[in-house]
Parts: C-alpha cells; sequence; structure tokens
C-alpha cells in the first residue's frame, strides 16, 4: 500500500469540508451582527444567535472581558477559527489515498 496525493478529492470530504466551512460562516455573520449592533429581538437575529451559540457552546465565557464585544470578538472569532482548522485537517487528510 502506497499513499500518494492526488487531486482528487471523495464526496465525503468535499462535503464535511463545506460543513465546517458554513458553521464557521454561521458563527462569523452571528458575530458581525453583535459588531455592528443589530437588534436582538430582531427574529433573524435570534435564528442566527442560536445557531452559532449550538455551534460554539465549547467557547462561551472561554475568555472573559469587560467589554461585551471584545468578549464575543475572541470568543466567537475563536470558534470560528476552530471549525476553520477542522475544515482544513479534514480537507488536508482527505488527499490521501491508498491505493
Amino acid at each position: 500500500m502506497v499513499l500518494h496525493r492526488t487531486r482528487y478529492y471523495s464526496l465525503g470530504v468535499r462535503i464535511l469540508t463545506a460543513i465546517f466551512t458554513i458553521i464557521a460562516a454561521i458563527i462569523l455573520v452571528y458575530l458581525l451582527l453583535i459588531l455592528l449592533d443589530a437588534n436582538p429581538a430582531n427574529p433573524l437575529v435570534d435564528f442566527v444567535g442560536a445557531l452559532a451559540d449550538w455551534f460554539a457552546w465549547l467557547f462561551h465565557d472561554l475568555f472573559i472581558v469587560d467589554n461585551a464585544k471584545v468578549q464575543a470578538l475572541i470568543n466567537y472569532g475563536l470558534a470560528a477559527l476552530a471549525y476553520l482548522l477542522l475544515g482544513g485537517l479534514v480537507h488536508g487528510l482527505g488527499r490521501r489515498t491508498i491505493d
């Protein structure tokens, strides 16, 4: 068995990479809504916030800062970065195939 790199990606790798990218995008959109002072009572903001909170549950209050916007930037930013790194890891490992 020889491992080699190829430009072909399996469907599973493409789907997982896309899922991680979409999750990171949802978190970043919510972070942008926080930074732009979007109305939290708006149903769209509430829905995006609920999704982002669910995906970033591990990063809630990871770092506590006096400024709420800076705290959101750090914690949600780290969550988005983690999902992007996971997607990149899946993408990189998916390049390896077995002959």
